[in-house]
């Protein structure tokens, strides 16, 4: 600012080389910020639709950071002090984002997975909870560190890093992921409404759009009370099952070795394996986390950031083993309880339709009882996933787009791209295709993940994007192989059930269909390949740097005034000056 633009208020002599001074050096302070190389980039520019932001905006970045801390829902003070250690009273005030990301773990499509799992293969699939909760632990602390170090959610570095045809591609793939994660909150409610009331599955479909409203509409008594009742029901059928497990007759050695030993016994244990892991690790709770980790404010520095991290990652392992042990109930619950049948027809009826057998499962513990409280808890359990859904839409529409759009309204037009392929399968095939479509989201879920999880990956392990907190290079050696994993993993479920579908004939149409699938194929591992092999184009150390480097509370009251290099007046004298 020119000295000239500043007006003496009170005519006071002798100060106008001061005022001067001041403001030459605060002008110099915000021009050599607005000139670094080393500020993060913004929107436009080449290269991948990523350039240097305008000077103009330059000089306000810094202050964004602030702000944006200082705007998160829960404030925690003296996470940088010196002095701190780890404690569970602070821990306490980091609970919340893991439990609310956890919902999507307990699932009505998590418990059709388990109880497909139970069924037909007993306990030997056990292994494969474990190592995708474990991994999907990994993962959710990838987007925890990029969160705390950018100040950024997952969607947000999205935005910035890809040309628009590619970053309008990869926000198509995260829509449908989420339409695919609402099927089985479609199909759940549905079964559960059939249950209480005894009405066809496909009227539960169609009231499903209505369901959703009203839970919504009820956020006007406060969210987390919303989802702290629906949460309690959800945990009341999972204690549920937990208590099962002590009155099944469950043999210890085949659960011990289904847990410790990796195998598949057949194709089709291949089919519900990933399925599974779509169902644990689902692409938009990557997105929701990292942006419900935001919800945390405290003093920005090296050390709050770290504590933060060490923090959260506890939070969202303590949720993720709850979890763990509500799946492996499932599983052996319905292992045991199948292996106690004798009737041909009963266990094929079991098998097909496991989640609409799952009451007779908990009749030990609940009696006669068991139908109508198992429905009122799996229709809270699609309807507590719904929400999160919702909530994982809107951040994924705001960072991808910078748009957003009234959460009834997305609610609403999510629930009926769900809808629509729900209430097709129901009035065609039935209610027994009605669950294997739940599997079939689960394994799409699966398919999808990559696209989320490679960028995330790309972002964690750059420094331009996370400056010292960057991923260490040994971390790599088991996030990488991860991908790999699951994108092969994928591949070769797909030629698996195509060759076994009988599809593939030597006529015209088989040939066509082969040739098809193939092109699919090489489109989807030739997308991966450019992910994984594009360089990242963002720089992001002005925000990394600056979050790392202040050290003050937010909202905490200091003691005495400090005059930052007296290039500020005291704010005790009298005015002078007015901008």
């Amino acid at each position: 600012r020119d000295s000239s633009t500043m007006m003496r208020d009170d005519g006071a002599d002798g100060e106008g080389d001061r005022d001067a001074m001041f403001a030459a050096r605060r002008g110099a302070q915000f021009t050599r910020m607005a000139m670094s190389d080393d500020y993060g980039p913004d929107r436009g520019g080449g290269g991948g639709g990523v350039g240097h932001a305008p000077q103009s905006m330059k000089s306000t970045a810094v202050s964004d950071v602030e702000r944006e801390n200082a705007s998160a829902d829960v404030q925690i003070l003296g996470l940088g002090d010196d002095d701190h250690v780890f404690n569970l009273r602070t821990l306490w005030k980091f609970m919340g984002p893991g439990f609310l990301m956890c919902i999507a773990y307990v699932d009505p499509g998590n418990f059709e997975s388990d109880l497909q799992a139970g069924t037909l293969f007993g306990y030997k699939l056990l292994w494969v909870l474990l190592w995708a909760t474990c991994a999907g632990w990994y993962v959710q602390g990838l987007t925890i560190r990029l969160a705390l170090a950018t100040g950024w959610d997952l969607a947000r570095c999205f935005r910035d890093e890809y040309p628009d045809p590619v970053r309008y591609a990869l926000w198509i793939m995260t829509e449908l992921a989420i339409i695919a994660s609402d099927v089985p909150e479609v199909i759940g409610t549905a079964l559960a409404l059939k249950l209480i009331f005894n009405i066809p599955t496909w009227v539960g479909v169609v009231l499903t759009s209505m369901s959703t409203l009203v839970f919504l509409g009820l956020q006007s008594f406060g969210v987390r009370k919303l989802e702290a009742f629906m949460a309690s029901l959800v945990g009341v059928m999972s204690l549920c099952f937990l208590a099962e497990v002590m009155y099944v007759d469950a043999p210890a050695g085949p659960v011990v070795a289904g847990i410790i030993l990796p195998r598949l016994p057949g194709s089709k244990a291949l089919y519900i394996a990933i399925s599974l892991v779509g169902a644990v690790v689902m692409p938009h709770n990557l997105f929701l986390h990292s942006a419900l980790v935001l919800s945390r404010g405290f003093s920005l520095g090296e050390k709050s950031l770290k504590m933060a991290l060490k923090y959260n990652i506890v939070e969202s392992g303590l949720a993720l083993a709850v979890s763990l042990f509500i799946n492996f109930a499932v599983i052996i619950v319905a292992a045991a309880n199948f292996a106690q049948l004798d009737d041909p027809v009963e266990m094929q009826a079991v098998r097909d339709k496991p989640l609409q057998y799952a009451p007779q499962m908990l009749k030990e513990v609940l009696g006669p009882a068991a139908k109508g409280f198992f429905a009122a808890a799996l229709l809270a359990s699609g309807q507590s996933s719904t929400i999160t859904g919702t909530y994982a839409g809107q951040f994924v529409m705001d960072g991808f787009l910078e748009l957003r759009i009234n959460p009834v309204l997305r609610s609403f037009v999510t629930r009926m791209c769900a809808i629509l392929p729900s209430l097709s399968v129901v009035l065609i095939a039935g209610d027994e295709y009605s669950e294997g479509l739940i599997v079939i989201s689960s394994t799409i879920l699966a398919i999808q993940l990559p696209y989320a999880l490679i960028p995330l990956i790309k972002f964690t392990s750059s420094p331009n994007i996370m400056g010292p907190m960057t991923i260490p290079d040994k971390h790599l050696k088991y996030t990488q192989p991860l991908a790999a994993f699951i994108i092969c993993a994928n591949v070769v479920l797909v030629i698996i059930t195509v060759a076994e579908s009988g599809l593939i004939t030597g006529s015209f149409v088989g040939v066509f269909l082969a040739l098809c699938v193939t092109m699919l194929i090489i489109v989807y591992v030739g997308s991966l390949l450019y992910l994984a092999r594009r360089p990242v184009h963002q720089n992001l150390l002005s925000r990394t740097g600056r979050r790392m480097t202040r050290d003050v509370d937010v909202g905490a009251e200091t003691s005495e005034w400090t005059n930052d290099g007296d290039l500020l007046p005291d704010p005790g004298a009298p005015a002078v000056y007015s901008l």
